[in-house]
């Protein structure tokens, strides 16, 4: 499978899964939002029948991206025989911990079992269609599937408890360091393991050690570093468009509105066609923001940021500010690092 393939298959997942994303996340910020008043109590999100109700439909959607994911990226690779095998592979890895890294890893291993399963049965008579589809192909491509699933989450599982520990050391330590930490760690792989252990770490921050939610800095410090992943690509394709092609300058519109909405995952695309130059400046503004929020003990009540949760922020310009200035950090980095998009084509 070449490079060219193996993009175009991770992107076919991305496109599918991205909607869940921006839905589940919007809903949730709404959640928190119309329930501000009670920020302070442990039914925050969901202490009343409006905000409960967004708050459970958001965590639906956020709960479907692994699977949709695995499913359309195993699908593109063997067609529909692929797409049960790539969803359960998003199940297994969500269930067993390996996350984004373990759905993608076990999406090509789906679409690649399959195909084999196919080539292996070219040579049986017609009569035998019906019971590849609805036997052999999802039994059998199943059972194969998730056992090689076993062996993933056993490897890439361990990563997520490694990080966690690794941030439980620092927590004690100066307050923009971990905030640059943190943000570092969201846009290290925009979504995936890493980010969601900064993220857990910094959610377990808002509660007290009597079980009430408190405001934290951890929290604000990721939720100031995020405005600067998907917000730092969607400015450089504002302020840089002739270093991006057609596709990432529409991936940009989306991608203002997920940083506007603590999505980091509208840097996918930005990240997969350039890595050696996006995530490197994502990182940087990502980090920029998170110490600057750190420093000056910017707080964040409330489990997710972005502007919906503006209310909850001790500190709102500062909060912005800072915000914007990773934002514009990252976006600089891309514009003076990248060649022109038309320059690159003719290498």
């Amino acid at each position: 499978m070449d490079r060219k393939a193996i993009y175009r298959h991770l992107m076919s997942g991305v496109s599918y899964f991205i909607p869940f994303i921006v839905a589940g996340g919007v809903l949730i910020s709404f959640a928190f939002l119309f329930d501000a008043a009670n920020s302070g109590t442990a039914t925050f999100g969901a202490s009343n029948p409006v905000s409960a109700w967004l708050l459970s439909t958001g965590a639906t959607a956020i709960g479907m991206m692994l699977p949709i994911l695995g499913g359309y990226i195993a699908y593109s690779i063997a067609d529909r025989p692929g797409l049960l095998a790539g969803v359960v592979v998003g199940l297994l890895a969500r269930d067993g911990g390996s996350g984004f890294l373990g759905t993608i890893a076990g999406a090509f291993l789906a679409g690649w079992i399959i195909n084999l399963l196919k080539g292996a049965l070219k040579g049986l008579p017609r009569s035998f269609e019906g019971a590849k589809t609805l036997i052999i192909y999802p039994v059998v491509g199943t059972i194969l599937v998730a056992l090689g699933m076993i062996a993933i989450n056993a490897f890439v599982a361990p990563l997520n408890n490694a990080v966690n520990g690794f941030l439980q050391n620092l927590s004690t330590g100066n307050a923009a360091v971990l905030g640059a930490v943190l943000g570092a760690m969201a846009a290290f792989d925009v979504g995936g393991p890493v980010n969601k252990a900064a993220y857990l770490f910094s959610v377990a921050t808002l509660t007290g050690a009597d079980g009430s939610a408190v405001p934290s800095v951890a929290m604000g410090s990721i939720a100031t570093a995020a405005f600067a992943i998907s917000g730092g690509c969607a400015l450089a394709t504002i302020l840089f468009p002739k270093k991006f092609t057609e596709e990432l300058r529409d991936a940009g519109k989306a991608a203002t509105i997920m940083g506007l909405s603590f999505i980091a995952e509208g840097a996918i695309p930005f990240v997969i066609a350039h890595p050696k130059v996006v995530l490197p400046s994502i990182m940087t503004g990502a980090a920029v923001g998170g110490a600057l929020a750190g420093l000056t003990g910017i707080t964040l009540s409330a489990p997710i940021g972005g502007i919906f949760t503006i209310p909850l922020v001790n500190n709102v310009p500062l909060y912005l500010l800072f915000g914007a200035i990773g934002t514009l950090v990252a976006a600089v980095m891309m514009g003076m690092l990248l060649p022109n998009a038309t320059e690159e084509k003719k290498k």
